[in-house]
């Protein structure tokens, strides 16, 4: 990726994190349940027997409650351990309160304890991000760790981004390697970008 391409996605996740941390505690809350239950409703998580989540970290929309939900369902629960060269690792939990642990940014992550699952087994991927626009790009955090894990999934594996209505611009700035999202959830629809023809 050339520097001004770099600058440009930096400019404009600043940008998006910066409307996101605009909302009040309630306002999250309240727009948050919203999406997680957007989410319970979607057939792909209903169907899915193994499911990828992500622990709600800062001012994210959060999550704990959907995966707790996840497990109480009798699904696999996976979330994600950041390794080092920007590798992810899919652990299963059980129990929120007993297998995890701060992480590097102190992010709440599986013990390395726990079992590793094969990627293609995880049957939906709900995925965070900085910003997101209505042909299904994402802007993640600048890491590159989900865009590597991505290629590790099956192509049909669903990957839904959940995120605040404030999140959306026009355009994400993109690169060849970065994967576009089947779903967007927000507290006000869900973006479906499989029905538009966007992969």
């Amino acid at each position: 990726m050339n520097e001004e391409k770099m600058n440009l996605k930096a400019e404009v996740r600043k940008s998006c994190l910066t409307q996101r941390a605009v909302l009040s505690g309630k306002e999250r809350r309240t727009k948050s349940l919203i999406i997680q239950q957007k989410l319970r409703d979607l057939p792909d998580f209903q169907k899915a027997h193994t499911v990828m989540l992500f622990l709600n970290f800062r001012d994210e929309v959060e999550t704990t409650d959907l995966a707790e939900a996840t497990i109480a369902c009798n699904k696999k629960l996976i979330l994600p351990r950041c390794a080092p060269k920007g590798i992810l690792l899919p652990l299963e939990v059980s129990n929120l309160a007993l297998d995890l642990e701060p992480g590097a940014w102190g992010i709440r992550e599986p013990k390395l304890t726990k079992d590793e699952v094969n990627p293609l087994e995880i049957d939906l991927i709900v995925v965070p991000g900085a910003g997101f626009d209505l042909q299904g790009n994402r802007l993640g955090y600048g890491g590159g760790f989900y865009d590597r894990f991505f290629m590790r999934l099956k192509p049909s594996t669903p990957r839904v981004a959940i995120a605040f209505e404030c999140q959306i611009i026009g355009q994400v700035p993109v690169d060849e390697h970065d994967a576009k999202m089947t779903k967007l959830i927000t507290e006000k629809t869900v973006y479906d970008f499989e029905t538009i023809g966007i992969q």
